[in-house]
């Protein structure tokens, strides 16, 4: 059964800068071998037309299942379906695995998702950072991109799809929210030695609080003592939690203890 060409040929005329992007591989999983880009694989220019193309690969999936092909051969069709559409594009070729790309992208339309590996750079604050990072996602749409940091295995944030369609926001907006991010990991992370000695439980946790994520510590000292709550970007005691919170406070603690000894 041959795949139908797609209507809107989703690759032509991705390129959004004049500026070049990079070089980029995008491996679809089960094709035998990568796509490569000298030029054009920055995320900014690469990622919104990879995705699209992925859909429309992803959808015709489900329509030959609908006409009887086999799930595996379907797979199979709509990963060539989405090579071709990228060489259709000169400045895409053919390379053999194994070899290292600046830009990687990782399309499982099996899986249904779209793994985007980057090195962004960021200035915040006098603080100048370049970083690699990871951003994954559903190809169906729906749901939100999760940017992870690779070296760490930490989630740095979530981001809706329609913010990683906007012009120049991998570079821009997502490298300074990382990088801000990451120092308030940082600073969330300075714990005072003498005071971390004294603890006896300690939670922490961010605080949406008028539209900035705020690091909050609750802090015990003394074990049925009462809980400090703490400014975690300052270290700052700001209050003590309520008598009447702790109970459910001390629910949630079980909770989490009976699950760590019975993993």
């Amino acid at each position: 059964m041959s795949v139908a060409e797609p209507a809107s040929r989703p690759m032509q005329g991705f390129r959004r800068s004049e500026k070049p992007g990079g070089a980029a591989g995008v491996e679809i999983l089960g094709f035998p071998q990568i796509l490569f880009t000298r030029t054009f694989g920055d995320p900014d220019m690469l990622f919104v037309p990879l995705l699209d193309a992925a859909r429309e690969a992803h959808d015709t999936i489900e329509r030959l299942c609908e006409r009887g092909e086999k799930r595996e051969n379907a797979v199979m069709l709509s990963g060539m379906q989405l090579a071709s559409s990228l060489l259709r594009d000169s400045s895409f070729s053919l390379v053999a695995r194994g070899l290292a790309h600046d830009n990687s992208y990782t399309v499982d339309l099996e899986g249904g998702t779209l793994l985007v590996q980057t090195r962004l750079f960021a200035v915040v604050s006098r603080r100048t950072s370049f970083f690699k990072v990871e951003i994954v996602g559903k190809i169906g749409g729906g749901g939100m991109f999760v940017v992870r940091n690779p070296v760490q295995n930490s989630v740095i944030m979530q981001v809706e799809e329609d913010k990683l369609r906007l012009p120049n926001f991998f570079s821009g907006t997502l490298a300074q929210e990382c990088l801000r991010a990451q120092m308030e990991q940082e600073r969330f992370g300075r714990i005072e030695e003498s005071v971390g000695a004294q603890a006896n439980q300690e939670i922490r946790m961010i605080v949406p609080v008028a539209g900035n994520k705020v690091p909050v510590i609750l802090r015990q000292k003394d074990e049925g003592g009462s809980w400090d709550i703490v400014d975690g970007r300052r270290q700052e005691w700001v209050g003590t939690l309520a008598r009447e919170m702790e109970t459910p406070l001390q629910a949630v603690l079980a909770a989490v203890k009976d699950l760590f000894e019975h993993k």
